[in-house]
């Protein structure tokens, strides 16, 4: 059976933001190596609400995971369709940090 905490990485790293907020750290801390970091509750669900609205239609797929006691870390893509309705691939990891049963830090790495 999946734990709760790898089922809510799974949601986040799908696209799924609003399954995972209740489970945000107030003092959490999202790294998106290369763009920026967002931190605190309030910003990190502002961020994943503005960007819901970049990825419509976009398909995302977690291919691989690994899981430990407080960190887990998913690789997977997302499909999605350009301006011009190129079809783009944006591969990514993402690595979660769990403190006392909440998400306190999200690194990803996106190419």
């Amino acid at each position: 059976m999946e734990s709760q905490n790898l089922s809510i990485c799974k949601e986040f790293s799908k696209g799924n933001f609003a399954n995972v907020y209740p489970h945000f750290n107030e003092y959490i801390e999202w790294n998106i190596v290369g763009n920026q970091v967002v931190k605190g509750k309030a910003s990190v669900i502002d961020f994943c609400t503005n960007m819901l609205a970049e990825m419509t239609g976009s398909v995302l797929t977690n291919d691989n995971t690994v899981e430990a006691e407080n960190q887990i870390v998913i690789q997977g893509k997302c499909v999605y369709f350009d301006a011009d309705g190129k079809e783009s691939i944006v591969q990514y990891c993402d690595i979660y940090w769990f403190e006392k049963e909440k998400l306190k830090h999200i690194t990803s790495y996106c190419i």
